[in-house]
């Protein structure tokens, strides 16, 4: 069964506000401090599931004792502390390979068009406690093509009209980081 993308984010958006109301977080006060993270890999020209979906693994279920593919094995430390979102799409996005802002807003979306309303990521980073690091949004591509452009907008939003900006050349974000330090 395909989940419209839409549903879904609007879904992952209405559990992140529920989540502290839920009982079973106070049996967790001792994680209560430890920060929180979202992290979204999103692949603008098209999407290989088998580079990031376990093998077999068909719907939403627990990732204990599941194999990663190789691209993200390093992950494999922390199954306990993931989860894996499967079977999105985003048809309703745009007809063609990249729905850029529409990607993480769950509306139409392509290469000239600007974001029409704020994006999940930005969303999520605002309910979620702040930590040390801020919303971070990193791209990456070619090396040429980082250099040229150590920064883009495409997939990311504050608001309708309001992009934010990518890392998109890992010196740059290094940098901007820890170069006071």
């Amino acid at each position: 069964m395909m989940i419209n993308r839409r549903k879904m984010l609007q879904g992952m958006a209405a559990a992140a506000v529920a989540t502290p109301l839920l009982p079973s977080l106070a049996q967790a006060a001792s994680d209560k401090d430890k920060p929180k993270r979202v992290i979204f890999f999103l692949q603008n020209n098209g999407f290989h599931t088998n580079t990031c979906i376990p093998t077999g693994m068909k719907k939403n279920a627990s990732l204990s004792g599941a194999k990663l593919p190789q691209s993200i094995k390093p992950l494999e430390p922390y199954l306990d502390k993931i989860n894996i979102i499967n079977g999105l799409h985003g048809l309703h996005t745009t007809p063609t390979h990249s729905a850029y802002y529409g990607a993480l807003g769950g509306y139409p979306g392509g290469e000239h068009r600007g974001p029409s309303a704020e994006t999940i990521d930005y969303t999520l980073s605002n309910l979620l406690p702040q930590t040390i690091l801020p919303h971070l949004r990193i791209g990456m591509g070619d090396l040429s093509s980082m250099d040229r452009q150590p920064a883009v907008t495409a997939l990311s939003a504050s608001g309708a009209g309001k992009p934010l900006y990518m890392h998109c050349n890992p010196n740059h974000l290094y940098q901007t980081l820890f170069g006071s330090i």
